[in-house]
Parts: structure tokens; C-alpha cells; sequence
């Protein structure tokens, strides 16, 4: 009598933890945390006494093994003077491109286009601007501290601050005070600028 044969059938695989690879939530703040600890002159002891969060803890957040609390984020921020949202911000990894074939900018009239606004150790501010011929922009003035950078990309445009005109051609540049009182102006032509507007840290 021929004897049974048996198949042994594997074990069925464990799955597996999903690892914190780069660009991800949880190892944007592991290495946020390690940046700021380090650069107060913090070791993971001392973090500890001052926000009450064990050192085991803080040692798996920097090692992107640990998904802390709201709360445990609050506490952390707090003593490396900073907030919960710049922990967790993560890098940006690729280009950003606003087309300028997508922006909305009518021949016949004045048009401004936020294109970016960011906070890093400051706020910054990046518009495009398109000045139809005879035109004027808005008076602006942006605040104590705020510089203002502007670049005429096409045309030619009129810098006006607190009352006194600046001509500018075509790649010309310039740096002021957001605070003070300022507009554009043009002439016999349209003109494109590109502004950055630049805000000290809170």
C-alpha cells in the first residue's frame, strides 16, 4: 500500500510594518526634531525632563518609529520654541511651476497673481504682476520690517515710493521697505514685474 504523501503547505508571510521612507509625514519629523534638539544644545534626556515626554518616546519619534499625539507634538514644540505644523512640515521634493499661460491676465487692465506664499524662519510673499498701458497699481505698504523685492520682467515700469519715482527698464531689480508707501505705474506700454515680499519672523 503506497503511503500518503503530504504537502506542507508555508506559513502565510507576516505583513510588514511600512517603513518611514524619505518624504514621508513621520521621517519629516524625525528629522525635524533631531534638527531643532540638536541645534538648541538638548540631548534626548534633557527634551524629556522639559516636556514630560519619556526619553523612549522621543528616541522612536527621531528614529520615525512612533506616531506621537497632537499633545505630545504641542509639548515638544513648545520648548524647542517652535510649532506642532514646522515639526511636521516636510521638504519640498520637486519644482513647483505656475505656467504663466495660466495665470489670469486681461490686456486691458491692471492684474496681480499670488504665486507663492511660505513661512520658514520668516514669511515671504511672490506675486506676478501685469500693468496694462496707462496703468497704476494699488498704493500698498506691507508692514514694520517687510522688505519689498521687484524685478521688471517685460516693459517698462515707474517705482513710486513715498512720492518719489523710480524708472525702471526691462531686468532691472530693486529692494525697498514694505513699510513705506509705494506703487507701479506705466507709460506708452504694458510691463510684467515679478515682487517678493519678504516679513520678519514672528
Amino acid at each position: 500500500m503506497d503511503t500518503p504523501v503530504t504537502a506542507t503547505l508555508p506559513a502565510p508571510a507576516r505583513p510588514q510594518t511600512p517603513q518611514a521612507g524619505p518624504g514621508t509625514v513621520r521621517s519629516s519629523l524625525a528629522s525635524n526634531l533631531n534638527r531643532r534638539r540638536l541645534a538648541r544644545g538638548l540631548s534626548l534626556r534633557e527634551l524629556s525632563a522639559a516636556t514630560g515626554v519619556s526619553k523612549g518616546l522621543l528616541s522612536q519619534i527621531e528614529r520615525a518609529e512612533a506616531n506621537p499625539t497632537v499633545d505630545v507634538l504641542v509639548r515638544i514644540a513648545d520648548v524647542l520654541e517652535t510649532s506642532a505644523t514646522d515639526l511636521l512640515r516636510q521638504p519640498m521634493l520637486r519644482p513647483e511651476i505656475i505656467r504663466a499661460g495660466e495665470l489670469h491676465e486681461p490686456d486691458d487692465e491692471t492684474s496681480v497673481n499670488l504665486l507663492f506664499a511660505g513661512r520658514g524662519e520668516g514669511r515671504i510673499e511672490i506675486y506676478r504682476s501685469r500693468l496694462h498701458p496707462h496703468g497704476t497699481s494699488q498704493v500698498s505698504s506691507h508692514g514694520t520690517d517687510s522688505v519689498e523685492y521687484v524685478t521688471v520682467l517685460s516693459g517698462r515700469a515707474t517705482l513710486v515710493v513715498d512720492d518719489v519715482p523710480h524708472q525702471l527698464e526691462t531686468g532691472d531689480t530693486a529692494r525697498f521697505s514694505g513699510l513705506s508707501s509705494h506703487y507701479y505705474t506705466t507709460q506708452d506700454s504694458p510691463a510684467v514685474t515679478q515682487t517678493i515680499v519678504s516679513y520678519p519672523g514672528d
